[in-house]
């Protein structure tokens, strides 16, 4: 019988409190005391209802939110509605003829009141309040602890090479724990090494087997977000044959990790695997055809197609997806330095920007102040902040990752925001990068203002990247997955498509997706096929420039002949999603900081973030020759402005590069552009002031080799600059 008395489970209830810096207890307190008996009456109706304590714990204390650092009154009172709840459980405790208030009369007296936030908590989950209370007054927790003795195989498809962690296997097995096994048929890939996303069929006990599904395993913050955004934003607008969340997460209480499973209308027996499988044991074959009629004629009329009129800062929707601003090594709280650094939030981001490149350096001191925590990693021991306002993509904007804050002993929450935290500066977001191009060994110098590979010379987006995101763009919103790529796409028999992995599914920039997804098709796809020398990755440039010219078609291989037809055929759902027809401007400003992202992701092959790397640059050379050379369009005076700091395109001999069409054939509806180096001509064009022309001609003049500046100008009659730290 549950005995745990009400003196025991207050003291955990101020705990709570405190840690919470409430200095209050309210009903929820009280709650939270509940689900941390290990083995209560609490913890074992939630799992016979399809919850877990964890998840219940955790979408509560999102909803209470950590009090301020500053105490108002003295002791910790009970609330009005604490003392309610206690009156009731002393009622109770009395009818049952018992001496002191247990568990069960506490729990008990909480549904009966039922206007609690615990209560509204389980209302918003949709949980059976009736079965809820019933269960309160009918179920005895065990004394002894029940292991789950769910059997694992593995099946013909599955990677042997593949090493599943014991703890993910132990989420696995409370995942399934009312089947007798599960066979594990296939592993799916993914960008995130941490997770596991696997194909399973569960099994019964007469070993009838179930229809397959896909359970991904994964840090609890990542789970139960990907459940609140598919709840958000996906439940409603599916298509009928795609995949499904029908079951609340497991998020066992002994483990940081937690499981989801997507069920898929499939037959049994139909093991689905994702497109990048696919790409590997078919190649590229058909596979536009099926991203064009399958996947996006699916969805295109509740996500792509719902466009709505959205001008915004490009850092608004991308500067997350950018490596964090500042690394900081945590400081223990204390009395910072006269000579520190304070950033806070709100913040002017000219000003914060200026000082972000001129004063902050490695190994300063920075207070960051109001930030909000993104993500716990306690494995990693590191803490993720950013703005936490605005649009989804708005709120992880500005990241800074703080390490070695002792996670294990501190107490953190997403979503909380942290008046102060003290770090010293190891590295800022343009050393990352730079490290990550070094790392690709170029034959070209990635500090200088063009980079060369064989006969191309396109602008270092090392060095406009900042002012890209200082740009207003007109573009549309609409409901996006947020991260597609091919590991996202699963394809089962007959050509059948689901979507899985919800986990940044939102309202943002319309050609996001598409953008990701051509950057996924070119370093997942193509470029493991053909290998990571530099001169492979020029012959593939080679028929990028055509794709967006109306140049002869170069000389290519079967595999990257199959390849291009992909990515045509992803630009042809471009144009029909471009927020003014054939203005392409805003796919490429996507399509550059995609592919600059991808330059950092040590999944993909060598090969493939060589090619990211130069398509960054790519698509920075048509964003400057769409502006500079479309006599028909003047740019509004704060678009015009580009032209301030992103590199003009030139020819060999200095000359500026010219449009050679608009496009003809099957590209017709493609951006027009021009040979990297043709011969000079006059081109028609908007006139240019004397300051503009000045800034143009600053523009073309490489960086002088010796200099470390990622961002401004830099005048050659200058000396170089002092060298800063080196990157550690």
């Amino acid at each position: 019988m549950p005995n745990i008395p009400l003196r025991d489970i207050l003291i955990i209830a101020r705990q709570e409190s405190v840690q919470m810096r409430h200095h209050y207890i309210g009903v929820e307190h009280l709650f939270l005391a509940l689900l941390q008996i290990q083995g209560g009456l609490l913890s074992l109706i939630l799992e016979k209802n399809g919850l877990s304590a964890e998840y219940v714990a955790d979408t509560l204390r999102r909803k209470m939110e950590r009090g301020s650092s500053q105490r108002l009154w003295v002791g910790i009172p009970y609330t009005p509605r604490a003392e309610v709840v206690l009156d009731i459980a002393n009622d109770v405790m009395l009818d049952n003829g018992n001496d002191e208030v247990t568990e069960r009369d506490l729990l008990h007296a909480i549904f009966i009141e039922h206007d609690s936030l615990p209560i509204r908590v389980f209302q918003s989950m949709k949980a059976n309040l009736v079965a809820l209370k019933e269960a309160v007054l009918t179920l005895t927790p065990s004394n002894e602890a029940i292991l789950s003795s769910t059997a694992i195989t593995f099946g013909e498809a599955f990677d042997r090479n593949a090493n599943i962690p014991r703890e993910h296997l132990f989420v696995l097995r409370k995942m399934f724990a009312s089947h007798a096994s599960i066979r594990i048929e296939r592993n799916l890939t993914g960008f995130r090494r941490e997770a596991l996303i696997v194909v399973v069929t569960p099994i019964q006990a007469d070993n009838r087997e179930d229809a397959p599904v896909v359970a991904k395993i994964d840090q609890k913050d990542s789970i139960l977000d990907e459940v609140q955004r598919y709840e958000t934003y996906v439940r409603s607008i599916l298509p009928l044959q795609t995949a499904r969340l029908e079951e609340n997460p497991t998020v066992p209480d002994a483990s940081e990790l937690a499981g989801v499973k997507y069920s898929l209308v499939a037959n049994v027996g139909d093991i689905p695997q994702d497109l990048r499988q696919r790409t590997r044991t078919h190649g590229t074959t058909g596979l536009g055809r099926l991203l064009q009629h399958e996947l996006y004629e699916q969805f295109r009329k509740t996500w792509w197609q719902q466009k709505r009129a959205y001008r915004f800062q490009v850092w608004k929707e991308y500067d997350w997806l950018l490596p964090p601003i500042l690394t900081l090594d945590y400081v223990p709280d204390r009395e910072p330095p006269p000579n520190a650094h304070h950033i806070k939030i709100p913040f002017n981001r000219p000003k914060l920007k200026s000082r972000l490149k001129d004063e902050i350096q490695f190994g300063d001191i920075v207070v960051l102040e109001n930030f909000t925590v993104q993500k716990v990693d306690r494995q990693q021991d590191l803490l993720k902040l950013g703005i936490g306002y605005g649009s989804e993509a708005d709120k992880r904007a500005y990241r800074m990752d703080v390490r070695g804050v002792h996670l294990a002993r501190s107490s953190f929450y997403r979503g909380e925001v942290i008046e102060r935290i003290i770090g010293r500066v190891m590295r800022t977001r343009n050393d990352v990068l730079l490290q990550a191009v070094r790392d690709l060994q170029p034959p070209f110098d990635p500090r200088t203002r063009w980079v060369t590979l064989g006969e191309h010379r396109l602008p270092n987006p090392l060095l406009a990247y900042e002012d890209l995101l200082d740009r207003h763009l007109n573009g549309s919103m609409s409901r996006i997955h947020g991260d597609l790529h091919l590991g996202n796409i699963l394809i089962g028999p007959n050509n059948r498509i689901w979507l899985i992995d919800f986990g940044n599914t939102r309202d943002g920039h319309t050609l996001f997706d598409w953008a990701n997804l051509e950057i996924s098709l070119l370093g997942d796809a193509l470029m493991p096929s053909l290998g990571d020398e530099w001169k492979t990755v020029e012959e593939v440039l080679d028929s990028l420039i055509w794709l967006n010219s109306d140049l002869p078609m170069p000389s290519m291989n079967d595999e990257v002949f199959t390849a291009i037809a992909s990515i045509t055929a992803v630009r042809e759902v471009v144009h029909e999603c471009l927020t003014t027809k054939d203005n392409w401007y805003e796919y490429f400003v996507a399509l550059t900081l995609c592919a600059l992202r991808a330059v950092t992701w040590d999944s993909m092959s060598l090969g493939g973030r060589r090619l990211m790397f130069m398509v960054a640059g790519l698509a920075l050379l048509e964003l400057n020759r769409k502006y500079l050379n479309t006599p028909s369009h003047t740019p509004p005076i704060d678009e015009g402005e580009l032209t301030d700091h992103l590199p003009t395109p030139v020819s060999g001999d200095g000359s500026r590069l010219t449009s050679s069409g608009s496009g003809t054939g099957s590209r017709a509806a493609l951006p027009a552009t021009a040979p990297l180096n043709p011969e000079p001509q006059e081109t028609p064009e908007r006139a240019l002031g004397e300051d503009e022309k000045l800034l143009l001609l600053q523009a073309i003049e490489p960086a002088p080799p010796e200099s470390t500046e990622l961002s401004k100008p830099v005048d050659p009659d200058e000396p170089p600059p002092t060298p800063k730290e080196p990157i550690p």
